[in-house]
């Protein structure tokens, strides 16, 4: 099961920095591809068996510590790069958001907060808004499934010839 639940995991990574790159060049993926945000719901058919697993076997608070020494060096360092990306990205989302979301109200592009009109906005952008609207997305799409696929590749239960798959593939 930790083996299907890895390639699930990664297969999520992969699509997940796909829909991120794309997002990064400018276009809104989720307009051709709608079914993109099922990688939303994806996280949690990863992750909620994660957090079981992991709490069977690391107890309810377990430390950094705990983890660092279970896993290979190599993907705690790029889990750190990861998590560190994921937070510039958060910001940088944030900050571009300009204090709302894209909408089309009466064929007309706006800006709006909660429900209120914050001003109009030119059909460009719109889709720049949509695009930084699953960049924002997509980042935090990427961490969860890169912690789900380490810990059920790389987990000291997990199959051996696995790993080293991975590792090829990772290379």
């Amino acid at each position: 099961m930790h083996r299907l639940l890895a390639v699930v995991a990664l297969l999520g990574f992969c699509l997940s920095l796909l829909v991120h790159i794309a997002a990064l060049l400018g276009t809104d993926p989720s307009d051709r591809f709608p079914l993109i945000w099922l990688l939303h719901v994806g996280i949690f058919v990863v992750f909620v068996p994660l957090v079981f697993s992991s709490r069977k076997r690391f107890g309810s608070k377990p430390t950094f510590a705990d983890l660092r020494n279970n896993f290979p060096a190599w993907t705690v360092a790029l889990g750190v790069a990861v998590f560190v990306y994921v937070g510039v990205n958060f910001l940088l989302f944030i900050l571009s958001t300009q204090g709302g979301s894209p909408s089309m109200q009466a064929g007309k592009f706006i800006l709006q907060s909660h429900g209120h009109f914050i001003r109009e906005i030119t059909s460009a952008e719109y889709t720049s808004f949509k695009a930084n609207e699953v960049r924002g997305f997509s980042g935090h799409w990427l961490a969860f499934y890169y912690i789900a696929c380490i810990y059920f590749a790389f987990e000291k239960k997990s199959n051996p010839s696995f790993k080293r798959t991975c590792l090829r593939h990772a290379a």
